[in-house]
């Protein structure tokens, strides 16, 4: 069996043109298991010649009609000839394309017409098509930059790659994804009663490159959700000139206002609401995340439980059990007050338990300090606390583990001391809002409102 590929192009003044791109051979008496069907390897160059007699005409196609003056309407002479490399998907190629001059009703002031127009120039600036430099970004937010590169060359008939120029596109489609969406923001529609935005923030720590003089980097991440939307967001503050005017964009994609409520949970880390604080420039509502609190609390009754199991124990039971108990309770219902109060109780137990034995009094100390860890984390983040009870049955967050999750899906996956790789402020900073981008689909978006 042969098999013959041709493909016919037909213009928008009706004319026709057919190419041949190659012819397969199957002969069924030789045919192996592996020789049925269309292989990588036939699919390759097919698509490749395929791809370059598409470019062909289209070049043709638009050149012409690039000769046409959109002012007066006249035809535009050749100015000459010049062959371009073009980087698509599917094949590097090069194509001749046209430079035509200008019209002498577009001459300036002065009478100068200015150099010739080149219209391929004018589609791909960078002599590469969109397409590809989104795969490349992807990939390389997804995958180590070799690793990447290794991919696309494997699957898709495109030109070698190398792990620099996937680190290169990447980088460049994190300034467009930037630049596009700080210049045209997606703003929702703007209600007196609609309700308010929350950040889930939190921070990863990545290795850092060694001549930064630092062992780590911080990098922020965390996810936005109004009523009906949400976004992940990711950043490194050294990298940007404004991390708040970063954040801020990210809060207008969301239909964010001046006259919306933003509320953010966080661990307690004051750096973390300061910087959402700046990015609404005003007030926000920060609520200590839930969980913390609640291993703190396990720390102090475990700490207790261990005082009320050695045999040397020589006090009441009931004075340090009892608060333990009922931390967890006084907190969860937003009794700060009468929970810190036994908090200050249950370290004056133990500073007045005296004892002979040895464990029994290191037990108290452990659980004296368990106290005073819990006692600092509550009495810094006091404003934070709030009624978690009512927030929960009505259906609202008390915990940050949607950035807990970010952590681990933005930073961890890409960026995590496992992958044996240190990173520049700059290029975590870059991987971050690509891998963002790539995680809520955005990516695709903004190619498509670019086009």
């Amino acid at each position: 069996m042969d098999v013959r590929i041709i493909v016919e192009t037909t213009f928008e003044n009706g004319t026709t043109k057919r190419h041949r791109l190659g012819c397969l051979s199957r002969p069924f008496r030789r045919t192996q298991p592996e020789g049925f069907g269309l292989l990588l390897e036939d699919a390759k160059t097919i698509l490749g010649q395929l791809q370059k007699a598409i470019l062909r005409d289209q070049i043709e196609e638009i050149s012409e009609a690039g000769r046409i003056c959109p002012d007066c309407g006249t035809v535009r002479a050749i100015h000459d000839y010049r062959s371009r490399m073009l980087d698509t998907l599917f094949g590097r190629f090069q194509v001749k394309a046209p430079r035509i001059r200008r019209c002498g009703c577009n001459a300036r002031s002065d009478g100068v017409l200015g150099g010739p127009l080149s219209p391929l120039a004018h589609f791909f600036p960078d002599r590469s098509t969109p397409e590809l430099q989104r795969l490349q970004a992807e990939f390389g937010a997804r995958h180590s930059f070799r690793e990447a590169a290794r991919i696309l060359e494997t699957f898709l008939p495109c030109a070698k790659q190398v792990n620099t120029s996937v680190r290169n596109r990447l980088g460049k489609v994190a300034r467009d994804i930037c630049d596009s969406e700080l210049t045209e923001p997606v703003l929702a529609e703007a209600t007196e009663d609609a309700p308010g935005v929350t950040v889930f923030v939190d921070g990863a720590h990545i290795r850092c490159r060694p001549e930064y003089q630092k062992r780590h980097l911080d990098v922020v991440v965390g996810k936005i959700e109004s009523h009906d939307k949400c976004r992940r967001f990711g950043l490194v503050q050294q990298a940007v000139l404004s991390p708040a005017c970063q954040l801020r964009k990210d809060l207008r994609a969301l239909g964010w206002d001046h006259g919306k409520v933003v509320t953010v949970i966080s661990d307690g880390e004051p750096a973390l609401p300061n910087l959402v604080r700046d990015a609404v420039g005003g007030k926000v509502r920060h609520i200590l995340d839930w969980w913390h609190i609640s291993m703190r609390i396990q720390h102090v009754e475990n700490a207790v439980k261990g005082l009320l199991q050695i045999g040397g124990f020589s006090g009441i039971p009931v004075l340090f059990k009892r608060p333990a108990e009922t931390l967890r309770w006084y907190l969860w219902h937003g009794k700060v007050m009468t929970a810190t109060t036994s908090l200050q109780w249950l370290m004056v137990d133990c500073a007045r338990l005296n004892t002979d034995d040895r464990m029994a009094a290191e037990a108290a100390q452990r659980v004296q300090a368990r106290c005073r860890d819990l006692y600092s984390y509550l009495a810094n983040n006091m404003d934070s606390l709030t009624d978690y009870g009512r927030r929960y049955r009505a259906g609202l967050p008390i915990s940050s583990s949607r950035a807990e999750g970010c952590v681990d899906d933005i930073g961890n996956t890409r960026m995590g001391k496992r992958r044996r790789m240190r990173w520049s402020p700059k290029g975590a900073h870059r991987v971050a809002v690509v891998r963002a981008a790539v995680l809520d689909g955005r990516l695709t978006g903004a190619y498509q409102r670019a086009a």
